[in-house]
């Protein structure tokens, strides 16, 4: 188990090479962050390979939804302008979306039109032509989102539907990125989360509930949560994707220390 920050929650703002210094003086050495587009990758790169860390996720697409059909071919093509970023910054791992969201967080579209079950079918044939479609070496993971708090109209919002979509897909390049925050926001118990669905998850994100903040800001025992990943023999990351309680401060960087070192 290996922890990663996403700086575009937890340090925004900044420039690159502040980023990365930062993410290298509290002790990780792993980073995430969301678009692509608009970053000054040459930078991010260069800070990256000086401090020793790497970047381990991103999003795959920003145009395109996987559940209506009519969309697949401006989805396949976004994720087929990001795998050479991904492959210049020696990251494997992209994110995926059902819905691509707008500045508020809201889907874009949401495609009320189309039945649920016709959404999950478009959903499984978006997700297996893309894995056709992108070389082996770069593997993906679904994303479900609250829809009770931040992500209204978004499809895909608890781990059993997510599970089976990624069983229906069939291709172990395929993963669920498993938000902690976002599963708690939609009521689920988290340890037994965790010991359900943990075959099916390649990555983790990680804030504090209610709030969105670093953990011990609010009502989750992440201690007990991070154990029961970490029991389970999961060999990837926990990416801590927080909004700080005190924008600017080293305060919520230092909690995730506290944190991990108690693991």
């Amino acid at each position: 188990m290996k922890a990663a920050i996403c700086i575009d929650a937890v340090l925004p703002g900044l420039e690159p090479a502040e980023q990365i210094a930062r993410v290298a003086a509290a002790g990780f050495d792993a980073v995430e962050f969301w678009s692509w587009r608009g970053r000054d990758l040459d930078a991010l790169g260069a800070a990256c390979e000086r401090h020793g860390v790497r970047v381990v996720s991103f999003t795959g697409h920003r145009v395109g939804d996987p559940v209506a059909a009519q969309t697949h071919a401006d989805f396949l093509a976004s994720v087929a302008e990001t795998v050479p970023v991904a492959r210049r910054l020696d990251c494997r791992t992209l994110l995926l979306l059902t819905n691509v969201l707008g500045p508020d967080g809201r889907p874009v579209d949401t495609h009320d039109y189309i039945s649920d079950e016709a959404k999950y079918a478009n959903v499984v044939a978006a997700l297996k032509r893309v894995l056709e479609e992108t070389p082996e070496d770069i593997h993906f993971n679904l994303e479900p989102l609250n829809t009770r708090r931040d992500h209204p109209g978004y499809y895909l919002s608890d781990m059993r539907t997510a599970t089976r979509l990624i069983r229906d897909v069939g291709d172990p390049r395929l993963k669920v990125l498993c938000d902690l925050y976002h599963q708690r926001v939609m009521g689920d118990d988290l340890v037994a989360l965790v010991a359900e669905h943990l075959p099916h998850i390649g990555h983790f994100h990680l804030a504090d509930v209610p709030g969105r903040h670093e953990p011990g800001t609010g009502e989750v025992d992440w201690a007990a949560v991070l154990r029961r990943i970490k029991k389970g023999g999961y060999r990837g990351y926990v990416g801590f994707e927080y909004f700080p309680a005190q924008p600017g401060s080293a305060d919520g960087l230092a909690a995730v220390q506290r944190l991990w070192a108690s693991l």
